[in-house]
């Protein structure tokens, strides 16, 4: 094993772990676990999904080039079935329920962002490189997110266009183009507030003026930001959290379980976490120097910037400094499905290593 592929192992086991407990940690109120098979189903997810990471890594990632237009038709139809047939949960649809179980589509996306992308900007095209390179991948980017954003869920659909630029930038193609779809976006993005949901409209609103719904939909990051303020240097201690033992922090086994990790270890527990997905990412973009092709380079530079993107908005979002848009933080949060398909394009990464 590489030690690229060794600190990234070691870095992830420390995550899983920090999960767990960090989960243990948020099912507690007032000193009493409740829904103790949160923590259990979370347990399961990261055994299989250290599974999935090892049968991954054997699969050659130049099978997903040739598979990567067959999986966005799969994408998409997903998508499309989840609108129909999906679970609805407080007005949205996002999963599949089977048996118990969830899957959701978006983040299946997500990777099939990374591969068409990949497939697209690694091509030669001798002729028309702005509408092959740039205008087709953009446009098979924007119907996939336009799906996602009608579930509703804006956050994977900014996602997936993000990675779409900055996949763009770091390629070869010149950047002016990209440069002119990122202005042109920027333009016409007022225009799209009236397409938003109420709660959307409301997150947005909140991020100006927190102040403005504090028992409304401000309540949720004024707590965060108590929460995380109240860890100060050292934090507060394992299940000492006032903020998360108290239940006055919604959703802080998911999207806001940077909270608990800041309010129970404080600035220098958070610090230690940060450092941790500094060495994921650089280690994963240390690999792109083992790459042999530029198909497997943009994998390496699309699955940093997909996990850079998570960390930056859900720990952005948490502190008040960018809106609530319902990301998860990776390999913290609950979740079976993020985490199967992060463990998942991990697996490709390591491939790509031992190529």
């Amino acid at each position: 094993m590489t030690r690229a592929r060794l600190v990234i192992v070691v870095c992830i086991a420390i995550l899983n772990i920090w999960s767990i407990s960090s989960l243990y940690s948020s099912l507690h109120q007032a000193g009493e676990l409740t829904n103790e098979y949160i923590l259990y189903r979370q347990i399961a997810w990261i055994t299989i999904g250290w599974v999935v990471l090892a049968i991954s890594s054997f699969i050659n990632y130049r099978l997903y080039f040739d598979l990567s237009l067959f999986l966005y038709i799969v994408d998409l139809a997903l998508l499309i079935g989840v609108k129909f047939l999906g679970k609805e949960v407080m007005g949205a649809r996002r999963w599949f329920s089977f048996l118990g179980m969830n899957f959701q589509p978006s983040e299946f996306s997500k990777v099939v962002t990374v591969f068409i992308l990949a497939r697209f900007f690694s091509q030669s095209f001798d002729k028309n490189i702005f509408v092959k390179k740039v205008l087709l991948p953009l446009g098979l980017v924007l119907l996939s997110s336009f799906l996602i954003f009608k579930q509703p869920d804006l956050g994977t659909a900014l996602i997936c266009i993000f990675v779409f630029f900055l996949m763009g930038l770091s390629s070869s193609i010149k950047k002016k183009y990209f440069v002119f779809c990122l202005i042109t976006g920027i333009l016409i993005t007022p225009l799209g507030w009236r397409f938003l949901k109420d709660y959307q409209k409301k997150r947005l609103l909140v991020f100006l003026n927190p102040n403005c719904e504090p028992l409304g939909a401000g309540y949720t990051i004024l707590q965060s930001k108590i929460a995380i303020g109240s860890g100060k240097i050292l934090g507060k201690g394992f299940l000492s959290g006032t903020q998360n033992q108290f239940n006055f922090l919604p959703e802080r086994h998911t999207d806001f379980i940077f909270t608990v990790v800041a309010e129970e270890w404080g600035f220098l527990g958070s610090l230690f976490l940060l450092i941790i997905y500094y060495l994921i990412l650089k280690n994963i973009l240390a690999i792109t120097k083992e790459a042999k092709d530029d198909f497997a380079r943009y994998i390496l530079i699309g699955t940093a910037y997909l996990f850079f993107l998570h960390i930056f908005i859900n720990i952005g979002m948490t502190l008040g400094m960018l809106p609530v848009v319902g990301l998860p933080l990776i390999f913290l949060s609950y979740g079976g499905t993020h985490l199967f398909f992060n463990f998942f394009l991990l697996g490709v990464v390591f491939n790509i290593s031992r190529q």
